[in-house]
């Protein structure tokens, strides 16, 4: 099956009148660094850059959609620096809501074990107050994201641990049923989950199974999703596609016989409709698996095993992956295949570099790192059905 090529290439005017934004409920941080020393001790450095799972999901978000139909909340305390908000609004001032709040930005330490920054295993700690988003804050006056054409926004990428998700499901659903403020009756935005790595332990599954139904896509990493299950690989190989597929596969078999009913996606399983939302498992140099209604398959990464010395950075490729993915989502229209395309596109831009990729304007049209996203989407799309046909011969 060739894909559709005008899923492939920007979405119209009057395409995206009728659609609502794609937003995030991640926050925005000031990440700082610390490194370690010969002696192994940390030291701090004096870098302060953009951060949060959000962010890189609205920018990459924004390789594939208009500024118009992105949405990024960010809480400045009296410290946010200009040149963050210089950087960001390059991406299109339409899509950023800068609210302001008491005290300081929310800010982070990450630490890595290297001796440089991305270097090693990385760990992480908040350094002053979180403020969390919830669904009200994205519809609530005077909040620009219901906006231009007065729709609510449509996809939403959620990165959180299992009590803020059940925390974000009942808002959700409490203003699906009666509204608030007089807003929000009815809406029903689908929703994209990126596990925090302190809930994907053996201890969190039984309320993973209860809160996973409720999002449109549940998408972990490969690591996350064998910590959930209790898998443990021997450590004398790496992982494989096969892992990929029996872990996803596991955790569908679990979560098969609890799925409520009023879940959009439905698997056929024998002669039993389940709904289930789609899995799609990211899974490092091995690409990502997408297991759902419409499509199972894999897309590998943008970058091979070969050209990995194009790898620079991976911080913030899963989360532009996520956002890539409800991109095409979007323009796809619900569908699985090609919006895992737009995501695995996204994130090949991420990892370029550290920190977010650079927009330019061209003749042409926009340049995300010197190239076309729409070049490159195509360029994976056709690898997808190429790598289809020859599993099939």
């Amino acid at each position: 099956m060739s894909i559709e090529m005008e899923r492939l290439s920007p979405p119209s005017e009057d395409f995206l009148r009728s659609k609502g934004r794609v937003t995030t409920l991640g926050m925005f941080i000031i990440d700082h660094h610390a490194v370690r020393d010969e002696q192994g001790n940390q030291v701090m450095t004096e870098e302060e850059s953009i951060g949060g799972g959000g962010v890189f999901a609205m920018v990459s978000a924004r390789m594939f959609l208009p500024a118009s139909h992105c949405g990024l909340l960010i809480d400045c305390g009296l410290d946010f620096p200009q040149r963050f908000a210089d950087t960001l609004d390059g991406f299109g001032a339409e899509m950023i809501w800068y609210r302001a709040r008491e005290g300081k930005t929310t800010r982070a330490l990450n630490i890595y074990s290297g001796s440089t920054i991305g270097e090693g295993h990385q760990s992480f700690k908040y350094l002053s107050p979180q403020l969390n988003l919830l669904p009200h804050d994205l519809i609530l006056p005077p909040s620009p994201f219901c906006q231009p054409y007065s729709h609510l926004p449509e996809y939403i990428h959620v990165v959180c641990n299992t009590q803020r998700a059940r925390l974000i499901i009942d808002e959700l659903e409490e203003i699906r049923s009666v509204g608030i403020q007089g807003v929000g009756k009815g809406w029903d935005p689908k929703m994209i989950w990126e596990p925090m790595p302190s809930s994907c332990v053996p201890s969190e599954l039984d309320d993973m199974l209860q809160l996973i139904p409720s999002f449109y896509v549940f998408s972990p990493n490969l690591l996350e999703l064998q910590s959930i299950l209790g898998i443990t690989l021997s450590s004398d190989r790496g992982p494989c596609q096969e892992d990929t597929e029996k872990a996803t596969k596991t955790l569908f078999d679990l979560l098969s016989p609890a799925t409520p009913e009023h879940m959009p996606t439905t698997i056929t399983a024998g002669e039993t409709a389940i709904n289930i939302p789609a899995i799609i498992v990211r899974s490092g140099e091995l690409g990502s698996y997408t297991y759902a209604a419409d499509w199972k398959g894999w897309v590998t990464p943008y970058y091979g095993p070969d050209e990995q010395d194009k790898v620079v950075d991976p911080t913030g490729g899963g989360n532009s992956f996520l956002g890539g993915l409800a991109a095409g989502l979007m323009i796809s229209q619900g569908d699985m295949r090609i919006a895992s395309i737009y995501a695995a596109t996204a994130a090949s831009f991420t990892i370029e570099q550290r920190g977010l990729p650079t927009l330019t304007k061209h003749i042409h049209g926009e340049r995300w790192n010197g190239d076309d996203p729409w070049r490159r989407l195509r360029e994976m799309a056709s690898r997808v059905d190429q790598l289809e046909k020859d599993s099939r011969s």
